[in-house]
């Protein structure tokens, strides 16, 4: 049975994840740690902190270990602050196969609530973020679309043609 909520939030998700990887997807990898100007988050951190953001979001909800975050909070999570050397950061081919991985578990914790659970209110620590579950999934697109835009400036500054519009 299609719940349009679900369905609406997974589209949500999935369209924020095809632009953020098309906008990442040409920018040299010589060029993956630039920093349009000091302390910007350059390439690499952005997939790394989105990968890590996913599967934190997975944890919190259902208090269960992720190990890849906890491997790479200090890189990526909220506090770190992105490092000029490509060597500190795990391959873009790792970091592609993290943002994968994170977003699948992320797509199946929100797939395994019922209709009922995904209009249930967040937790009050939650409700800055997303007032439901469900509307959750929109929280994290917008977080995801946040970063994306960064990845645009540093097409930009770098001389890249854009991608939409």
């Amino acid at each position: 049975m299609s719940n349009p909520a679900l369905d609406a939030g997974l589209n949500v998700l999935a369209f924020s994840r095809r632009t953020l990887l098309n906008i990442a997807e040409d920018i040299p990898a010589d060029k993956l740690c630039y920093q349009p100007f000091a302390g910007a988050n350059h390439a690499l951190w952005i997939l790394g902190h989105l990968a890590n953001a996913d599967e934190y979001f997975v944890a919190e909800l259902t208090k269960k270990p992720m190990p890849k975050f906890e491997k790479t909070k200090g890189l990526f999570f909220m506090g770190s602050k992105p490092g000029p050397n490509a060597k500190d950061y795990p391959s873009l081919s790792e970091l592609k196969n993290y943002l994968a991985s994170a977003r699948e578990s992320l797509v199946g914790y929100f797939k395994s609530l019922s209709p009922a659970q995904l209009v249930a209110p967040l937790p009050d620590d939650w409700k800055t973020f997303a007032p439901t579950y469900g509307e959750l999934m929109f929280s994290i697109a917008w977080h995801e679309g946040m970063h994306t835009g960064q990845l645009t400036t540093i097409r930009k500054a770098l001389g890249l043609p854009p991608k939409m519009g």
